[in-house]
Formats: structure tokens, C-alpha cells, sequence
């Protein structure tokens, strides 16, 4: 009685210390991340759906924004109608969709594993080395499609998991996956159809899913029919409303995937980088010879390996390679983490000699992280106006004592104390610095209604140095060269470069410099805003 009681109290705490945990890695301070060129597109496409009203043909600049799904971006435009009036300027509500999006990916991996090992312990340890990997933190805190597809398949992926082990039929559950299947192809088209379905589907019926697969078959097939059928009538409404553009996107889709961002085929031999700190880890939960006998008694060790290579094989077969692609593969391969690091705890001894030097280097690793964080922050001072040297010091006792913490953990031994110090180590990271250190919202030393408001009363015109999402920042497209070259400007414009010294073009030589405004990111790099008058004219 008093040990049931006790192990819930545990699963308890460890079921709040995870939600925390995903909160600090997903929710808190989701605006501090400069918007990068996806996010910038998914944004202006939002408000542009706002402004015209186009909600199901939806435009960029003006012009039809077919080249992915709407869905994301109809989620992101209500975040904006519900949380800032319509407008675009707060990060913080712009990114709620992508952040829900997260939580349903890891709620989806919690099931998932839980459903194959029976063991709530391993889910949560997936879960967590899901919430603090490098590359799902990434794609949670910036809005663009890849997580939204992802965490809707991997959702369909459970249901499929939980359809093929029923000893009856689930019709429902196989119109809900169906569903699920869908919403992936309204958020980014076949990519995770692709990337994700396609290697869970070889690695299930590689590893004793096949009598499953048999015995259920109408109901996949009614979840895989839905799935698809929802997912084409957007593209094929698209397809029929414009057809010339929508065959013009096609064409420079297939032609991008062939020319662009191409790689040789080893690049994504990287994937186990993308779990960030944890790539130690998932190096060894890879091999076999040592992580099997730790895995294969929670669950099938070769059904996530098989999993996890797929999906770096069918992305290897990509031309077009880019690194958040992987964020698929991260998926099982937590999952495997998770089983394998509860395995581990369970019995030390089973990891051998291997299982002890694994642990030792990930702790240095974190020991040093620890160190070179008030480190860092010394030579970034000047960056960071709110950073006191009160304030510097608290942060560098407090690093120092989370690694003597950790030494003395793995001194004694005790691993499962170990790699909670770890996980809350992360938490704090992501959830007290930026506390601390205040850092501007979208990586811009100017908030972004001041420099939007800075050129309402003119035309923006720009030159070659300017970034995509530049225009978002902006809060419009700036005419290039080329668009102004021919116009007739009126008596006030502005000027807006990224060059350090930006040099007039010659269609404005008659015009004065006024006023100057210089946005800086925390790299040091800026965006340079000047507003110039027409001489005479001021």
C-alpha cells in the first residue's frame, strides 16, 4: 500500500516536473528568437489573409501563396485576431500555434512510447530529451510548417500504434487518425507523409507489426483514405481556382528541390547533433552491441533504430537538404533514448564499463557548459544593458554550483538524481536567463512598432543587401532598385540597407538625409534606416 502510494507520488512529481520543463523549452519567452525567412513568409501571409480577407487562396506581397498548405498559417492569423487585434507585431501571440504544435508533438511521443513499453517512466525520459533537443526547440519557438506537420502525424502515428496492437476494431480511432493524417497535409503537403509515416510503416511491420497490420487493414485503410482525401482538397481547390499559378509553383517547387540548398548525401550523417547536448547519448543508444540488452526489454530495439535510419535514408535521397528537415528523425530517436536511459537506471550494471564512461562524458559536457556560460555572458556583457554585475555574479555562483552538483551525483552514483540535475539545468536555462538578461524581443534592439512606425509616411526603398524577412520587420515589401528605378518618388522616402556603410543610390542623389535609425541583432549585425527629404523640400 505504501509503496503504490509512494510510486504515484513519484510519477506524479515527475509528470509536473515534466510540464514544466515544457513549458521553460516551448512556452516561456518564445519571443526572444529573431523571425528567419520561413517564419517571415508564414507571418506576412497571416496578415495579409487579415487585411484582404483571402483566407483559403491566401497571397505574399500581393501575390498567390501557393507553394505550401494554409492551415499553419490560418491557425496563425487566428493567434493574431484572438491575441493582438490582427496585428503581426507581437511574437510572443504569433508564435502560440507553433507552441501548441510542440506540445501535441510531445504528448503524441509520451502516448506513443507509453503505449509500446507500458512504462509511463520511459515516456516521460523520451519526452524530456524530446523537450530540451536542440533542433524541437528550435522549430517550436519559431512559427514556420514543419512542426505543425510533424506533430499532427506523429499524433496519426499513435493512433495508427494503438489501431494495429487492438484485439477489436477502432473505426472511431481510425476516422480520428484519418483526421490527423489530414491536418499533416493541410500543414506542409506529403513532407511527413514522406519523412515520417513512410519509415514508421517499414520499421512497424519490420519488427512483429505484420499480423496487426493484417488483422486491421479496412481501418488503416479508412484512416489512410481520409488522410489523403482531406489532405488534396486544398491543392486541388488551389489547382482549379488558378490554374497557371498553381502550375508556375509547381514547376519552381520541383526545380528548388533540384537546385537549392543541395548537399552531398552524407550531410544528414549529423542527425545525432540536432539533439544538442544530447548527442553523446544518442550516439550510443544507436549501438546495438551495448544498448540492445537495455532496450529489448521495454521495447523492440530494432523498431525506433529502423525508425530513425529510415528517416535519414529517405531524406539522404532529397538533393534539396536543409538542417530542420531532420527534426523527423529526432522523434524516435528520443524514443529510443528515453527506453534506453530507463534501462540504464534500472540496471547500472547492464551498461557495463561503456554505460559508465557515457555518463561521466555527458556530465562533463553539462560541468562545462555550466562554466562557460557566466563565461560567455562576461565577453557579451555590453550586449545586454539589463545584465548587472550583481546580477553576473548570481549567475556564475549559480553555474558553479550546478556543476559541483553534478559531480558530486555521479560521484555517488546516483544516475536517476544525475540526469534530473541535467533536465533542470536546461529548464532554468531556457526559463531564468532571458529572465535575467532581458534580451530584446525578435533578436532587434528597436521594438518593431517603433521602426514601423518610423517609415509610415513614405515609400521604403531598399538595395541588394536586404534579407526576406527584412519586409516582414518592415512591416511591407521594399521596392527594390529595379521597381524605383523608373518611378516618380514622392518628396519623403526611406532608405533601408544592411551594409555597414550604406551608400546612397544615385535615384535619390537630390534627396537629404534626415533622421537615422540603426537596428541592431545580438550578433552586432544592423539594418540601417534612413529617412531622406527631398532638397528644398524638408
Amino acid at each position: 500500500m505504501l509503496a503504490g502510494r509512494t510510486h504515484l507520488i513519484r510519477l506524479a512529481g515527475g509528470m509536473i516536473g515534466l510540464a514544466v520543463l515544457m513549458y521553460a523549452t516551448v512556452f516561456a519567452h518564445r519571443d526572444v528568437l529573431g523571425v528567419d525567412i520561413m517564419e517571415s513568409r508564414n507571418l506576412i501571409t497571416a496578415r495579409e489573409m487579415i487585411e484582404t480577407g483571402r483566407w483559403f487562396l491566401p497571397t505574399l506581397h500581393g501575390e498567390p501563396r501557393l507553394a505550401k498548405p494554409p492551415l499553419p498559417t490560418w491557425l496563425t492569423a487566428a493567434a493574431m485576431l484572438a491575441g493582438n487585434d490582427g496585428q503581426d507585431t507581437n511574437l510572443s501571440v504569433n508564435r502560440v500555434p507553433s507552441a501548441l504544435a510542440a506540445l501535441l508533438l510531445a504528448v503524441s511521443l509520451f502516448g506513443l512510447t507509453r503505449h509500446w513499453t507500458g512504462s509511463a517512466v520511459a515516456a516521460a525520459w523520451a519526452t524530456a530529451f524530446l523537450a530540451t533537443s536542440y533542433m524541437f526547440v528550435l522549430m517550436a519557438r519559431r512559427n514556420s510548417w514543419d512542426i505543425y506537420c510533424h506533430a499532427f502525424m506523429l499524433a496519426a502515428l499513435w493512433g495508427m500504434a494503438v489501431i494495429v496492437d487492438s484485439s477489436v476494431p477502432r473505426k472511431k480511432m481510425a476516422v480520428g487518425t484519418g483526421l490527423l493524417l489530414g491536418l499533416s497535409g493541410l500543414s506542409k503537403g506529403p513532407v511527413s507523409y514522406y519523412a515520417l509515416l513512410l519509415p514508421f510503416t517499414v520499421a512497424l511491420l519490420s519488427t512483429g507489426g505484420w499480423k496487426g497490420v493484417r488483422a486491421h487493414g479496412k481501418e488503416l485503410g479508412l484512416a489512410l483514405g481520409i488522410g489523403i482525401a482531406l489532405s488534396s482538397v486544398w491543392f486541388t481547390a488551389a489547382w482549379l481556382a488558378m490554374p497557371h499559378d498553381f502550375s508556375r509553383m509547381v514547376s519552381t517547387e520541383q526545380s528548388a528541390w533540384l537546385v537549392e540548398h543541395t548537399k552531398p548525401f552524407w550531410f544528414y550523417l549529423q542527425f545525432p547533433l540536432m539533439t544538442g547536448i544530447w548527442a553523446l547519448l544518442a550516439c550510443a543508444a544507436l549501438w546495438p552491441g551495448h544498448a540492445r540488452p537495455l532496450v529489448q526489454p521495454l521495447l523492440q530495439y530494432w523498431r525506433p533504430v529502423l525508425w530513425s535510419i529510415g528517416c535519414v535514408l529517405l531524406l539522404m535521397l532529397v538533393t534539396e537538404k536543409k538542417d530542420r528537415y531532420l527534426l523527423p528523425v529526432l522523434i524516435p530517436l528520443c524514443q529510443l533514448m528515453g527506453v534506453y536511459v530507463t534501462g540504464l537506471l534500472r540496471d547500472p550494471e547492464k551498461g557495463g564499463r561503456f554505460g559508465r564512461l557515457l555518463v561521466a562524458a555527458n556530465s562533463m559536457v553539462f560541468g562545462f557548459a555550466c562554466i562557460g556560460i557566466p563565461v560567455a555572458l562576461s565577453g557579451l556583457w555590453p550586449r545586454f544593458p539589463a545584465l548587472d554585475g550583481l546580477e553576473l555574479g548570481g549567475i556564475a555562483a549559480t553555474s558553479l554550483l550546478a556543476a559541483a552538483l553534478l559531480y558530486r551525483a555521479w560521484r555517488s552514483q546516483r544516475l536517476p538524481e544525475l540526469f534530473v540535475a541535467k533536465l533542470t539545468i536546461l529548464g532554468l536555462c531556457c526559463l531564468a536567463l532571458p529572465a535575467v538578461l532581458q534580451p530584446s524581443a525578435g533578436n532587434m534592439s528597436v521594438p518593431l512598432e517603433e521602426i514601423r512606425s518610423f517609415t509610415v509616411d513614405g515609400p521604403v526603398l531598399g538595395d541588394g543587401s536586404l534579407k526576406f524577412q527584412d519586409s516582414w520587420v518592415i512591416g511591407r515589401k521594399p521596392l527594390d532598385q529595379v521597381a524605383y528605378s523608373d518611378m516618380e518618388l514622392p518628396e519623403k522616402v526611406y532608405f533601408v540597407s544592411r551594409k555597414d556603410n550604406p551608400v546612397l543610390p544615385d535615384k535619390v542623389r537630390g534627396y537629404e538625409p534626415g533622421a537615422r535609425m540603426d537596428v541592431y541583432d545580438l550578433s552586432g549585425k544592423k539594418l540601417s534606416f534612413i529617412a531622406l527629404n527631398h532638397q528644398g523640400k524638408q
